[in-house]
């Protein structure tokens, strides 16, 4: 049903459904979906590498990303699989802060809330790892299995360049689940700095032991 290969760059847009899927619940309007674009491409042009996952009409339903520590390797930590383009990062983190997307009120509500959630995670909440699992998203009718797939795709990736320890941050709002289910160990648990409650989470994934 699906294929699993290398980002490139035309699947940004496709990405962005991904997302929207994924996170947001509201309407989304022709505005709303150029500022996911843009944030889509910059969450993964961050990252060391992506995979993507394609339906039949070479449309990506799903993607997974990935990011080196440079304690780890260096080397891998300064290897970007995609073309990085800090001109759209620059323009980006200013239209965002200056309010100049034209997103409507509903989507920018609930955008400010993810991003709120996003702002949960610092370097003492994560911890070290060889390898961070910065994104993982598909599209509601793609998700049979797909999120297991590109899971053991990017794990794949992490072995044959030699990390041990995988982590990821996610929080009791999302599908945690999904990783107890697929061998990952809860390490780190912290609550919101807003008093909702609501727990910034901290998986772990070890694929190889001293």
């Amino acid at each position: 049903m699906f294929h699993i290969r290398p980002y490139r760059e035309e699947d940004a847009r496709f990405c962005a459904l991904c997302l929207y899927d994924g996170f947001f619940t509201c309407p989304a309007d022709h505005d709303d979906m150029a500022f996911l674009h843009d944030y889509a491409k910059v969450l993964i042009e961050k990252c060391n590498f992506t995979y993507v996952a394609e339906d039949d009409d070479h449309n990506a339903v799903g993607f997974i990303c990935g990011k080196y520590d440079r304690n780890f390797s260096r080397r891998l930590a300064k290897h970007y699989d995609t073309e990085k383009h800090y001109g759209l990062w620059v323009r980006m983190f200013f239209k965002f802060y200056l309010k100049s997307y034209r997103m409507s009120e509903m989507f920018s509500k609930q955008f400010e809330s993810f991003f709120s959630q996003l702002r949960e995670r610092d370097k003492d909440t994560l911890g070290e790892c060889d390898l961070e699992l910065v994104a993982i998203s598909s599209r509601k009718d793609f998700r049979k299995g797909l999120g297991t797939a590109l899971l053991r795709v990017f794990l794949k990736r992490a072995e044959a360049d030699g990390a041990g320890r995988i982590r990821l941050f996610t929080n009791t709002l999302a599908s945690w689940q999904f990783y107890e289910k697929r061998g990952f160990t809860r390490i780190r648990e912290k609550e919101f700095k807003d008093g909702s409650g609501n727990k910034s989470l901290v998986y772990e994934c070890i694929l190889k032991r001293p």
